[in-house]
């Protein structure tokens, strides 16, 4: 049987519910607000319940990398890429593990190659390990991933249609629940001083620090339960659910709550209070599920309805490992309700029911995944399985998972904004656009948030002056939130505003957080506009050596190099650029020319040829390569290139003025003065138009 699972959808609408619904004597755990100690505090007096934990799937779900725990395939042969043409291979070397990327040239000879330790592994490994690997603070996934059940290597979830190579950051959302809480630099997406190895006893019972205080000074609790850390099975079953859910609920769109972020949620806190979740509406079917969202599938089942103690714990032991257990300590279970002989069948070709019956195999059946290539998971869906089952299509119509989310629209807009960007969609991000518009025009005090995603969505899709408002207010809101800074002082840029105003708005968002690259860029590239190119230079300077693998920063640098002269510093950054990015075809043009500024012709030729290669509509490639055929006297070739470059760029007067010399050297006197003309229009002073026009 083969159901296929649309990972992003939620079909189930009976676990909405209300504030209200939950029991008034939950009791008020007092550790909410205390401080994680982690959980090697928790041994010496759990110690048979913290070596059980160590056997579960949650505490082997991130750990280092190391010869003792391989079980990959390293002699396994590379996997070619076919959309980017990378070829990938997995290799151990004296005790350490990589991942290569390379290219090859048309004799066999590796043309690039870049090589990436595996650092981290993410993952159980019972479905598959995904490989982590660190720059600096910064983590970033990997393009392979091992697939256990297949046993073999393939691409990572994603990176077949998006290769995103070495460059995926790790972000926080991520880690918040493949790992217990880092500590993470503020404002600094992914860059973690400090990461834990592995889910901890706090992730389910809450910060630890107020419980281990008072037991180590009174060991027996004064009440009736011990309420200075969370114990779940005190809670309704509601908020019992919420604690697996924090991890294991997956919809169309997740967003964190204002005011909270990945790390905030705490356990006996209700979790519609942490996110507010969205899902595409579609017709509900059996095969609609997610491959971590086996709790909503569990609250469609008979079972769950009719048994009120029915958690996700009545069959998994958090404290214990059960993969290696077998089918009947699940079993086991299901034959504490439903005895063989009082099992009805529904036809006659069933299979007859007995003790030693696998019931998960038949009303649990494992199911293949679409976006978990070679691995099939447990549907926790009990029921009657009727067979092979369609899989729902898209529809783009969010419906809310909690009931609040029904009265307010205000995070429907912002679902729709999100999903729309993950799917490049500017229709569905218009529909977010507009009913943020809506909800903002009649509650301007709406979170910061709101406007902040308003603005930044106006601003994606290129209006610039529509953007500016909303995030104005958004700073007024939030007015030391560096990327709510930047955005705005890119709108002021790309609307035409006063530059000195972004000049001060990119200076606050680093003052607020100077280790952010990525504004760096933005700010040194404004510095350039306006003149100020020692101070650019320094801005990508800093950016480079604060994220080191980002190709943009050491293409910046270089360029800025190259216009000051610092020929030898501007070479080393542009090669770098193209270490990180050999489809860069700006670096490569700048490099071809600086080459060629030093005599090296042939191999300039090189880098301007694989530039057009790579970006045949691209002005600038083009018009190097031609000025590259105009200075060695190939006339047609220049006027070939020269003139793709002018169809590409109707303005672009430096390669109008070299066509125009082009065809003049070539006796083509009535074009070489069209093309003078031209270049006139543009600038009336052009030296060289004159010199040619003069000459005719």
């Amino acid at each position: 049987m083969r159901i296929l699972i649309a990972a992003a959808l939620i079909t189930v609408t009976s676990s909405c519910r209300s504030p209200d619904d939950a029991a008034d004597d939950v009791p008020v755990f007092r550790n909410v607000d205390a401080a994680y100690v982690g959980d090697a505090v928790c041994f010496d007096c759990h110690t048979d319940t913290w070596q059980g934990f160590k056997e579960h799937g949650m505490a082997q779900s991130w750990y280092l990398m190391t010869a003792e725990n391989a079980v990959e395939d390293f002699s396994a042969a590379p996997l070619l890429h076919k959309n980017s043409g990378f070829w990938y291979r997995v290799f151990e070397d004296d005790g350490a593990f990589y991942q290569e990327e390379y290219r090859l040239g048309a004799d066999g000879n590796k043309t690039h190659r870049l090589v990436r330790r595996m650092d981290y592994v993410v993952g159980s490994g019972f479905a598959a390990r995904t490989y982590l690997t660190r720059s600096g603070e910064r983590l970033y996934e990997m393009p392979l991933t091992w697939y256990s059940q297949g046993q073999m290597w393939d691409f990572s979830p994603g990176y077949v249609p998006h290769n995103k190579r070495f460059n995926r950051l790790v972000p926080d959302r991520c880690v918040a629940c493949h790992n217990s809480y880092p500590e993470s630099v503020e404002h600094v997406e992914g860059k973690y001083t400090k990461v834990p190895l592995g889910i901890s006893c706090e992730r389910c019972h809450g910060p630890a620090e107020l419980h281990v205080a008072e037991r180590l000074s009174s060991p027996d609790p004064t009440g009736p339960i011990d309420d200075t850390i969370v114990n779940p099975a005190h809670l309704d079953r509601e908020r019992q659910l919420d604690v697996c859910q924090q991890c294991h609920l997956h919809t169309t769109v997740s967003l964190l709550r204002d005011g909270r972020g990945p790390f905030d949620f705490r356990p006996s806190e209700r979790l519609e209070d942490h996110l507010a979740l969205y899902y595409e509406e579609a017709p509900q079917t059996e095969g609609a599920i997610g491959v971590i969202s086996h709790a909503d599938r569990m609250k469609q089942s008979e079972c769950y309805v009719a048994t009120p103690s029915l958690t996700c714990i009545t069959c998994h032991d958090p404290h214990k490992g059960f993969r290696n257990l077998g089918p009947s300590y699940f079993n086991e279970t299901c034959l504490s309700c439903h005895t063989p002989a009082s099992v009805t069948f529904v036809s006659d070709d069933r299979l007859a029911h007995s003790d030693t019956t696998n019931c998960i195999s038949c009303h649990m059946p494992r199911v293949e995944s679409e976006d978990a290539p070679h691995s099939s998971f447990t549907d926790h869906w009990i029921r009657v399985v009727q067979g092979d089952l369609p899989t729902p299509e898209q529809s783009h119509d969010l419906r809310p998972y909690f009931a609040r989310d029904s009265v307010s629209r205000h995070y429907e807009g912002l679902a729709y904004i999100v999903l729309g960007t993950q799917r490049a969609d500017t229709t569905i991000m218009d529909r977010g656009v507009s009913l943020l518009r809506d909800v903002l025009a009649s509650d301007a005090d709406t979170s910061g948030e709101a406007h902040f995603l308003l603005g930044l969505t106006e601003w994606r899709l290129g209006r610039s002056e529509a953007a500016v408002a909303p995030l104005e207010r958004a700073v007024e809101l939030g007015p030391n939130i560096p990327e709510r800074l930047n955005a705005l002082a890119q709108a002021y840029e790309t609307a035409g505003l006063n530059p000195e105003v972004a000049v001060q708005l990119y200076e606050q968002a680093l003052a607020a957080q100077p280790q952010l690259a990525d504004i760096r860029l933005n700010y040194g590239r404004l510095l350039e506009t306006l003149g100020r190119l020692d101070d650019a230079t320094e801005q990508y300077g800093l950016a480079a050596a604060e994220k080191p693998w980002l190709a943009t920063a050491h293409y910046n640098l270089g360029t800025a190099l190259l216009q000051q002269g610092a020929i030898d510093d501007a070479e080393n950054s542009l090669r770098a650029a193209l270490e990180l990015k050999p489809d860069h075809p700006r670096a490569l043009g700048n490099l071809g020319t600086l080459l060629a500024s030093r005599g090296k012709s042939q191999s300039a030729y090189l880098y301007f040829v694989r530039a057009v290669d790579i970006a045949p509509e691209s002005s600038t490639a083009l018009s190097n390569l031609g000025t590259w055929h105009l200075n060695r006297d190939e006339l047609d070739r220049a006027v070939e290139y020269l003139a793709q470059a002018v169809a590409s760029d109707p303005s672009f007067l430096e390669a109008m003025e070299k066509l125009a010399l082009a065809h003049f050297r070539n006796d083509d006197f009535e074009q070489a003065r069209i093309w003078a003309d031209r270049a006139l229009e543009i600038d009336p002073q052009n030296v060289l138009a004159r010199q040619i026009l003069y000459a005719l």
